[in-house]
């Protein structure tokens, strides 16, 4: 008899660590590759600028994505060095790790431990399961850490704080404010009428004191009109521009059908127990509220891509899990429940494993970016900056060499290649004076032209098109190379006046 306490408590610390590897085994394929999807790069050539002392959404860097996502990076690299992204995705697997304890405690508080841990569990396999991308440092992983401690303080009625972290999650992502409805319905479910106002208070208190915070800190880190301009005046029109049919369908057949049928078992473990809405306690149902809201903000952008859905991972885990804890399964079902979802777990893990995360979805033949980029950093040297015109941002990464400009792409989130006016917010009137400035601030060593090669669907977009970077090329360079028929352009300074166009075969 006394031996059994020792048997209950290994087997009760076992399965967390059975869970906790196997959420570390899955993410081993973000280890393999330097760059995980194109984001990064964009992410990582804006921190880099900022770290030579550049403001955010100024001459530092500018993008429409709201400020953490930056701030990560830039202190990433001042810590481990500019464009380590190792130490990136060590950061983004940190996130995930600290992401799935806290859907653990929401789990645990509302149905015991095995919810809490197979939430973590499920989480950790969702945001593995599906192409590179999915396994990306991108702004949904960090978003999902504040955002889950939200709703955790939330059920906790810690008011404040979950107001607070709210700001903190929408400081990632914008579609994180769709929270704040969840806020506002845990308000009148959680409290009984006499502590609503004061409840209500401490959220507001939260909300401002988390904008105050955040402001204060764009500020010293950037600018405050960049902000405005570029990650709020442009959702909008960047919202707009993506919801074309055939847009929207290209995207939702590679993420959205996907993320539905590889992991059908853990959907329809979710909405078998939304379908008992009656019988769950008001903790569970404003789970499910969440992953309503989460998959609202996922879809609210129209662009579909698959790490998009992480917003709606955490709620649908909880909900899996809670759904597994409380449905006595027979063996049969659940050893084919097990299968359901292990088997495309596993096939993606290959599948990332081995893949080009840049280029794994390009109709053959794939870019040869990492030619290119030998290239670059072969004919600079590390104080040089160049240009990429384009949508090829992993070229700064992949070379080691700072943007010129502060614009790290192009035609972003823009259907290209199709026959809409390429009018897009990185391509407005207002941004050509400041690349004109920036080109004459920081004149490139090199100017990497991918339009020319077609990549990334940008031969309909040459640099003959836009009259300000046209002639400021035709005026200062000159062709010194093709690779893979990416043209690539040298100052008419000092020895690259006289030196000879070349043709670099790719490799």
């Amino acid at each position: 008899m006394a031996a059994q306490p020792l048997t209950i408590s290994w087997r009760s610390s076992a399965w967390p660590v059975l869970a906790g590897l196997a959420i570390i085994v899955a993410h081993v394929p973000s280890f393999v590759h330097r760059l995980l999807d194109g984001d990064e790069a964009i992410y990582g050539s804006i921190a880099a600028l900022m770290n030579m002392g550049g403001p955010l959404y100024a001459a530092g860097g500018v993008d429409n994505k709201p400020p953490g996502v930056f701030w990560v990076y830039a202190l990433t690299f001042r810590v481990f060095g500019a464009y380590q992204m190792s130490a990136i995705h060590a950061v983004a697997l940190i996130a995930l790790a600290a992401t799935c304890l806290v859907l653990f405690a929401i789990g645990r508080s509302i149905a015991g431990n095995r919810a809490g841990i197979l939430a973590a569990l499920f989480y950790g396999l969702l945001t593995a399961a599906g192409n590179p991308r999915l396994l990306a440092a991108n702004t949904e992983i960090f978003m999902m850490l504040p955002l889950s401690a939200s709703v955790l303080l939330m059920l906790r009625r810690s008011w404040f704080w979950s107001g607070l972290l709210l700001v903190a999650a929408g400081a990632f992502r914008q579609s994180a404010a769709a929270n704040v409805l969840l806020v506002a319905l845990g308000l009148f479910w959680l409290e009984a009428p006499p502590t609503r106002v004061r409840a209500a208070v401490s959220i507001a208190g939260g909300l401002v004191a988390g904008v105050l915070i955040a402001l204060a800190l764009i500020a010293i880190t950037g600018s405050l009109a960049g902000f405005w301009r570029w990650t709020v005046q442009t959702l909008v029109g960047y919202a707009s521009a993506s919801w074309t049919p055939a847009y929207v369908w290209s995207r939702a057949r590679d993420s959205v059908v996907p993320f539905v049928v590889d992991m059908a078992v853990i959907w329809i473990a979710a909405l078998a127990l939304a379908a008992r809405w009656r019988a769950l306690s008001v903790e569970a149902r404003l789970v499910i509220v969440w992953l309503v809201l989460g998959m609202g903000g996922s879809l609210a952008g129209g662009h579909l891509s698959w790490h998009y859905f992480i917003q709606a991972m955490g709620p649908l885990a909880v909900l899996a899990a809670l759904a597994f804890d409380r449905f006595k399964l027979p063996r049969a079902v659940a050893a084919a429940a097990v299968a359901g979802i292990a088997i495309p777990a596993s096939a993606w893990w290959a599948f990332d494993l081995t893949a080009d995360p840049l280029t794994y979805d390009f109709s053959p033949p794939a870019p040869q970016h990492d030619a290119v980029a030998e290239y670059m950093s072969t004919h600079t040297t590390p104080s040089d900056r160049v240009f990429v015109w384009g949508d090829w941002a992993a070229l700064y990464v992949e070379s080691d060499r700072a943007m010129a400009t502060r614009f790290p792409g192009f035609l972003r989130g823009f259907d290209r290649g199709s026959e809409e006016e390429p009018n897009n917010w990185d391509t407005a009137p207002e941004v050509w004076p400041l690349l004109r400035s920036d080109l004459d601030s920081n004149p490139p060593a090199l100017i990497v032209d991918t339009a020319a090669a077609g990549w990334s669907d940008f031969a309909k977009y040459p640099m003959a098109n836009y009259p300000v970077l046209a002639g400021y090329v035709a005026a200062n360079y000159h062709p010194v190379a093709t690779v893979d028929g990416v043209v690539i352009y040298a100052r008419n300074t000092g020895s690259a006046e006289a030196e000879p166009p070349a043709r670099a075969a790719a490799s």
